[in-house]
């Protein structure tokens, strides 16, 4: 039984554990005007910087936080993941250009800062190590999926000397295999990482369906995290447009969900 929950609020919530709060905004409950209506948090999109300000303002105090404490990825889709402390504290909260560079995963300790990132239709993967008072958040699309964005993230829970059985992991809401198909060139890259058991299902000539949720699922196993410990939500952001925005299906032109997570002080 999933522990993704969508409450009469605008967000979902992964529901780990009690002291960690782990939310996935919906499009709904902000200020922003189409195409980006409206609870568009990236500045990157085109939308009004004042309006992104305000999104962001209303989701981190409903999580009884504010944007001092925001710390977010540059998101470049690759596989590079970092630890952070309350001396990164506000990294990317006003400005995109502040994020923390080169970065698709955030890892912290500390209870003194909340782990942001956007989504529209890539997979995010949050984290959650309640023994070890751990949490993160990876942004994984194709390419940080095949690239090994999850393994960056375990290796470094590793190196801290946490026991793989008590990772949780939460994936959120992405594009699903029923709506994310790729050619033969994104196809390769998974048969070579994941050889006959790359999620691809053929759905013409050189064109697959492709299943990024399945594709992660299967490395977290092989890096060892029990089966049970992964929460997929199986939201799919592109068939559900009055929830959530989608590049694929937008064609581009539109917002970004975001994914948050924080631990109660």
């Amino acid at each position: 039984m999933t522990r993704w929950i969508r409450h009469k609020s605008p967000y979902l919530s992964w529901q780990v554990t009690e002291g960690i709060q782990a939310i996935f905004t919906t499009r709904q409950g902000g200020v922003s005007f189409s195409p980006f209506d409206t609870l568009n948090i990236s500045f990157n999109v085109g939308d009004l910087p004042s309006a992104v300000m305000e999104n962001r303002r209303r989701v981190l105090a409903d999580i009884d936080h504010d944007l001092s404490q925001l710390v977010m990825a540059e998101q470049v889709h690759h596989n590079q993941v970092a630890w952070v402390s309350p001396h990164d504290a506000g990294a990317g909260a006003m400005a995109s250009r502040t994020a923390l560079p080169g970065l698709d995963g955030l890892l912290t300790h500390s209870d003194r800062v909340v782990l942001g990132m956007g989504f529209a239709d890539c997979v995010p993967i949050f984290i959650a190590v309640p023994q070890d008072h751990v949490v993160g958040l990876l942004h994984a699309g194709w390419r940080g999926t095949v690239r090994g964005v999850q393994r960056q993230a375990i290796e470094l829970l590793k190196e801290e000397g946490i026991d793989l059985h008590q990772i949780h992991i939460g994936i959120g809401p992405s594009i699903g295999p029923c709506c994310y198909e790729v050619d033969e060139r994104v196809a390769n890259e998974f048969r070579a990482q994941m050889g006959g058991d790359a999620p691809l299902v053929a759905t013409r000539v050189g064109h697959y369906l492709l299943d990024l949720w399945e594709a992660n699922r299967q490395q977290l196993v092989e890096l060892g995290i029990p089966d049970a410990n992964i929460d997929i939500s199986r939201w799919c952001t592109a068939c559900h447009g009055d929830q959530f925005f989608s590049y694929r299906r937008d064609h581009g032109r539109t917002g970004r969900m975001g994914g948050f997570i924080c631990m109660s002080k």
